[in-house]
C-alpha cells in the first residue's frame, strides 16, 4: 500500500469524523465549507497520484470517498511495456494480465455503466487489440482452449493471422 492510499484511507476516516462530530451525514452536509473542501481538495490531489491497482482497492473498500468523489474518473490507460513484449514475445501473458485487471474491474464496479466507462479510460479495447494483433496463432489458440465460452472463442479466432 503506497504512502498516497494510507493518506486517502485517513482522510475518509477524518471525513467520517467531521460528520459525526457534527451530527450530519454525506447529504446534509454543507459542501462549501471550508474543512469538507479541504479534505476534498486533498482526497482528489492524493486520488490522482494513484495507480490503478489502487484505485481498484479503493472501489472494493472506500464507503465515504465514493459520496464525494468519482473514483472512477481517475483511471489511467493500462500501460503495457511494448519494446518488452517484442522482446521476450510475452503477448499472451501480458493478454491474461489484462483479463484479469478487466476482471478486477467488473468486480470492483458498482454499476455496468461503471465497469464500461473505467474499460473505456483504461483503453482495455485499444491494448487488447494491440496484444492480440502481435501475438501468434499457436498463443491464440493456447487462450481459446482455455475457455468454455465460445463467443469469446470466437472472437479469438477472428484474429487469427493468415
Amino acid at each position: 500500500m503506497s504512502d498516497n492510499l494510507k493518506k486517502v484511507l485517513i482522510l475518509e476516516d477524518k471525513l467520517g469524523e467531521y460528520l459525526e462530530n457534527n451530527n450530519l451525514d454525506i447529504l446534509t452536509i454543507d459542501r462549501k465549507s471550508e474543512e469538507y473542501v479541504k479534505i476534498t481538495d486533498e482526497l482528489a490531489r492524493l486520488i490522482n497520484h494513484l495507480n490503478n491497482d489502487e484505485l481498484i482497492y479503493l472501489l472494493n473498500n472506500g464507503t465515504l470517498i465514493h459520496d464525494v468523489i468519482d473514483v472512477a474518473n481517475y483511471f489511467k490507460r493500462y500501460k503495457v511495456n511494448k519494446k518488452k513484449l517484442k522482446e521476450d514475445n510475452t503477448y499472451k501473458e501480458a493478454f491474461k494480465k489484462l483479463n484479469s485487471f478487466v476482471e478486477r474491474i467488473c468486480d470492483a464496479s458498482l454499476s455496468d455503466e461503471e465497469y464500461r466507462f473505467i474499460c473505456y479510460k483504461c483503453d482495455v479495447d485499444g491494448v487488447s487489440e494491440y496484444l492480440l494483433k502481435n501475438m501468434e496463432n499457436q498463443d491464440i489458440m493456447e487462450l481459446s482452449k482455455e475457455t468454455d465460452d465460445w463467443n469469446y472463442k470466437l472472437f479469438l479466432f477472428s484474429k487469427f493471422k493468415a
